[in-house]
Parts: structure tokens; sequence; C-alpha cells
């Protein structure tokens, strides 16, 4: 993969300049860049994300802690076009976590992702790799606030074979890394989830109108675990889809297709089914926004005896504008994890017959002002709560209520 970033690279960098053509990407961003400096564009951007109460630190199913929290995260998109033949581009950001009683729960999380891109003929060439460093909770299923590094590589092509069709080929290489006293639930993380993920990517898209694309998406992965070599497994997805820009009617995409999944050992059971990735929203007389998502798809577990489940995310949301700059938004989302287990005896503890479901419910309401083209002072709460079919230990409840801040400059 490295090789792969290299040769990817050296050809963004020494590809000839008399084939290109006027590349869009690099038009938007000399017209809605803030800044403007020489040979760079910038936009630099802060978010208060949340200010207040959390009412359960821990997520603790019996005696809960309350604190008060601050999460700050300023951040910087950078451009720097080169003619009209290539863009680089970088989003830094870090989130700045503070709670003030309970200091082990503090943290900063920096976040990079650099991206090239070269434009010629018909071809658009790319490499970008992001870089996440992070304490927060990775999903709804882990409650320790634990240090772990992501990393996301990608290189790859891009060639328009007509006005209307492309196809987009790339490789990739995701990598997942825990610190060695991330346990939780008596299971070392490290353990059970550092893992890397490599594989090629095939996408066709057809633009059916200037705002409309319908699309087919290849993944073929292969999951290998540091220290679980017996969750290995090859995988492979197909998601036909249509995606829409943002000054479409309806905005987003909508994938939905097909998952297999294949273990390397005789304990991991398979699965083969749909998957989805879903988000859309659409607006009513231009004061009125409805949102929906959905994420079906298999998502690896930290339980040892329970090495995956099926993630079923359905989620939808309303904005509605009151007059001048106010606005509410009001959301609800249900997160399912289906969990599956291991098929024998291959750990020495006996593991459990009846069917594990965990459920967690977040309803959130938030009264906002809008700043300008690109902010929102917005003052509300949020309401968690988890059930679990097999392990009462995982129910908990968790009232959040304060205040966010989102500045573009």
């Amino acid at each position: 993969m490295v090789f792969i970033r290299s040769v990817a690279l050296c050809s963004l960098l020494v590809m000839p300049a008399s084939a290109f053509a006027q590349a869009q990407p690099i038009e938007d961003v000399r017209e809605n860049a803030r800044i403007h400096a020489g040979p760079f564009y910038a936009t630099p951007i802060l978010q208060l994300k949340e200010i207040g109460v959390d009412s359960n630190v821990f997520n603790a199913a019996g005696e809960q802690k309350s604190d008060f929290l601050v999460n700050v995260s300023p951040g910087l998109n950078l451009w720097v076009p080169a003619a009209r033949r290539a863009l680089f581009s970088a989003t830094a950001a870090t989130d700045v976590v503070w709670y003030a009683t309970y200091d082990s729960e503090r943290s900063i999380d920096p976040q990079l992702t650099v991206r090239a891109e070269t434009y010629l003929n018909r071809l658009t060439l790319f490499v970008q790799d992001a870089y996440l460093n992070t304490r927060q909770r990775p999903n709804y299923e882990i409650d320790l606030r634990s240090r772990h590094v992501e990393n996301d590589a990608l290189a790859g092509v891009e060639l328009r074979v007509s006005e209307r069709l492309s196809i987009e080929a790339g490789a990739r290489q995701f990598d997942t890394r825990y610190d060695a006293d991330a346990v939780f639930d008596n299971t070392s993380l490290q353990r059970t989830l550092n893992r890397k993920t490599t594989g090629g990517e095939l996408t066709l898209r057809h633009r059916v109108t200037p705002l409309t694309m319908i699309a087919v998406r290849y993944e073929n992965l292969r999951d290998r675990f540091a220290y679980s070599p017996l969750r290995d497994s090859n995988s492979y997805r197909v998601m036909p889809g249509i995606e829409f820009k943002p000054r479409a009617l309806i905005k987003g995409r909508a994938y939905v297709g097909y998952r297999r999944f294949m273990p390397l050992a005789s304990a991991l059971p398979a699965f083969s089914g749909v998957v989805a990735d879903l988000g859309l929203s659409y607006t009513l007389l231009g004061s009125t926004s409805f949102g929906v998502s959905f994420r079906r798809d298999l998502t690896y577990s930290y339980e040892e005896r329970q090495p995956f489940f099926i993630d079923n995310s359905p989620g939808v949301s309303i904005r509605r504008a009151l007059g001048g700059r106010f606005d509410v938004i009001v959301s609800a989302d249900r997160h399912t994890y289906e969990y599956r287990d291991l098929l024998d005896t291959a750990l020495p503890e006996e593991i459990p017959t009846a069917p594990r479901v965990d459920t967690t419910w977040n309803y959130a309401a938030s009264l906002g002002y809008r700043l300008g083209d690109a902010g929102r002072v917005g003052v509300g709460a949020s309401y968690w709560q988890r059930e679990s079919t097999t392990i009462r230990l995982r129910n908990y409840d968790n009232l959040r209520m304060g205040a966010t801040v989102t500045y573009g400059f």
C-alpha cells in the first residue's frame, strides 16, 4: 500500500500539463474560500460542539455520575491549486474535550486529511490519507473513552468515458490501533479490535441530470487482526445507488446492496445479506427540511465470544425556520446491534445461546439562531437510552443539556 501511495503521488507531481481540461473543483475553491493569500485558499471553522451538563459521564447502569463539560473544535480547510491541472487540499481539526471533575475523561483528539488531485483530458488521479487520534467512543457499544488511532489511505483514478459516464477505481488501506492499556468489560480492545483492512474499490456513475447521478459501487475487503487471527475474513459489497448534488430538490445519497462476509476460521460465523448507506434531505417551501438516514452493515465487536454485530440504524430529523434567523431542530435515531455468536467452543468459557440485541435510542431538540451563511448558535437537550436483551448491566440512560456553536469565518 505504501508503494501504491508513492507511485500515485509521483504521478501527480510529474504529469504533463498540456492535456488537462478545466477542473471544476478548482473553480469552486477560488469562488468559495474565505481567505486568499498568494497560492493559498483557506476557510477556518470553529465549533463549540458542546457546553453543558452530562448526566451520566460513564454510561453507567447503576449509580450515575454527572459533570460539566466543554468540547471545542477549531479547524482549517486549506487548498493550493496548481494552475488548472492540480489541486492539493488539507483539512485539520482538533477536538478539545474538558470535564470539570472527571479529568480521566479529558482529551485532545487531532485529525488530519490530505488529498492531491490532478486533472487530465479524461483522467483524474488522486491520493488521500486521513489520520485520526482520539479517545472518543467509536460507537454505541463501547462505553469506555479509550485512545485509538485510525489511518485511512486511498489512491486511485477516475476515467470520464463520456459526458455522462465515469469509472472510478482505487486501492484502500485502513488501520485501527488501540492502546495496550485500553480495557473495557475485562477485555483488551487492542486484542479484539486492532486490525488492518485492505482492498479495492470500483464505482460506475452515470449522470442522469446535472444534479442527479445513478451509481454502482463494488468493494473487495480483507480484514486481518494482529492479535486475534480467529477474526480474519474476506468480504465484498455490491451497492447500487443514487446521488443528488446540494442544489437538487432532494439532497444526499442512497445506496442499498448486498454484502458477503467470508471468515477464514470455521468458528467465525459467515454473513450474507442486505446492507445500506442512506442520507437524504428535502426542503418544503424553503422553510421546513426533512431528513432521513439509514445504515445497515456488519461491525466488529469488542466481545470475544460475539465477534461482530449487524448494525441497523434508522434516523429522522426536522428543521423548521421560525422567522428571522431562528430555527428549531428535532431528531430521533435508533441503533440496533444484533450480535452473532462463535459457532463452536473455540474459547474456554461457555458461549451464550440466547440471541443478544442491544438497542440505543437518541432523541434531540435544539433552538438555534443562524450566524450568516455558515454559522449557528443552538441551545437544547439530547437523551440516550440503551437496552439489552441479555446483559442487564448494559442498560443505561443519559440526558445532556447545553449549547452548541458552529461558525465558518
